[in-house]
């Protein structure tokens, strides 16, 4: 039968081990985060400076394009500016969708955190299940 001093101390590793765990756990996942970080600097700072010149010529270019609707086509400029936009609303839809399919295909997660976080899961797994079998001595 055992000791429940045993049991005490037993409960109090698993927990410090526990505690332990976690704290390597978020140690990881902050490492990875850094690096995630470092690795889309310059490509999050060249679209920055790509959306504010793009955002900055857009409306000049869509009205202009809506003009030379009414102007070549003879359309009414009420139409002619709503088809404009619409047009850019469908191109700036079909953009995003490409862009997250390839931010989704990078280089950035977390695939290291993710592996061990499954392996201690199954380690504490392991602990309950066993923990309070004795062992067998021959």
């Amino acid at each position: 039968m055992p000791h429940p001093g045993d049991v005490v101390g037993n409960v109090s590793e698993f927990g410090e081990n526990l505690l332990t765990l976690g704290e390597l756990q978020a140690r990881l996942a902050l490492v990875e985060l850094k690096e995630n970080l470092e690795a889309s600097k310059t490509g999050a700072a060249i679209v920055l400076g790509s959306l504010v010149l793009a955002l900055a010529g857009v409306p000049i270019a869509l009205a202009g394009v809506a003009e030379l609707l009414v102007s070549e086509l003879g359309m009414r400029r009420g139409y002619a500016l709503l088809s404009v936009a619409a047009v850019a609303m469908a191109i700036a839809g079909a953009c995003i969708a490409i862009a997250v399919s390839l931010i989704r295909r990078g280089a950035i997660g977390f695939p290291i955190t993710r592996e061990e976080f499954t392996r201690n899961l199954n380690w504490i797994r392991t602990v309950l299940l066993h923990s309070g079998r004795s062992t067998r001595r021959r």
